[in-house]
């Protein structure tokens, strides 16, 4: 899915805090840009808020993960949970902040791909000012499609506790494009097939083949971000085309490598 921002001059330079965007709507919607190295600190709001990319990306951190955030890909903050933000380059995006009353919403934090229709009310959202029937029809359409949207991984794999389990996914990060052999990682951890792959589950909550997927897709984000080619991309991370890489990333994330790549 690729989304562009119209050129409009009256956006903030900055992101609005939530106190600046006082509103006794169940939804307040608004868009806005930060420039290159823009970081907002750890903080908190007291009101739920979802914000995808139009233009650019963000790292977030939040819930204890590291959320990369690509343009069409967006994230769920419950009220109250802390996190920050930092821009390597310039970026712009959509907001929305959430009265905690309002219904659905998940109290977790979540990473969605944007669908057309959750893009379209959204934008919806942010013209109209008249309030009424209406809008309070969008703002529920807008908490309907946030829910129903199977999350993504776009965020950084976590990491085992346990020695033997650390030392495999520690080669697996200096060396992202490494060929997975269940068994060649199983005797690197000093362990038989079936305590490997429990205990990993159990310390991951995924299989090894999905965290490595997470891996290499935190990578391809991370690289992405920083302009390196798609092509080099694909083969830093083992992949056998730019097409197969592709491929990958969109059943991961649900969209598409954006355009400018």
């Amino acid at each position: 899915m690729k989304l562009v921002l119209g050129a409009d001059t009256t956006l903030p330079t900055l992101e609005l805090r939530s106190a600046d965007v006082m509103s006794d709507k169940s939804i307040s919607a608004f868009a806005g840009r930060q420039p290159a190295g823009y970081y907002d600190p750890p903080h908190t709001h007291d009101r739920g808020q979802f914000s995808y990319r139009t233009e650019g990306f963000a790292s977030v951190k939040a819930d204890g993960r590291n959320i990369l955030l690509s343009p069409g890909r967006g994230v769920w903050i419950p009220a109250g949970v802390s996190h920050e933000v930092a821009c390597q380059g310039p970026a712009a995006y959509n907001a929305l902040y959430v009265d905690p009353a309002a219904s659905p919403q998940s109290r977790r934090v979540r990473v969605i791909a944007v669908s057309p229709l959750l893009h379209a009310l959204v934008e919806s959202s942010l013209l109209s000012k008249q309030g009424g029937v209406r809008e309070q029809l969008i703002a529920r359409l807008i908490l309907e499609e946030i829910a129903q949207l199977p999350d993504v991984s776009a965020v950084a794999p976590v990491m085992p506790r346990s020695q033997g389990l650390r030392m495999v996914c520690d080669r697996l990060f200096q060396s992202p494009g490494m060929r997975l052999d269940l068994n060649e990682w199983v005797a690197l951890a000093g362990m038989s097939r079936r305590s490997f792959t429990r205990s990993f589950r159990h310390e991951t909550g995924v299989s090894l083949g999905e965290w490595y997927q997470q891996l290499r897709m935190h990578f391809a984000d991370t690289w992405l971000a920083e302009g390196i080619a798609l092509k080099k991309i694909a083969f830093q991370l083992g992949y056998g085309s730019t097409a197969s890489f592709s491929r990958a990333y969109s059943r991961v994330f649900g969209c598409s490598i954006p355009d400018n790549f």
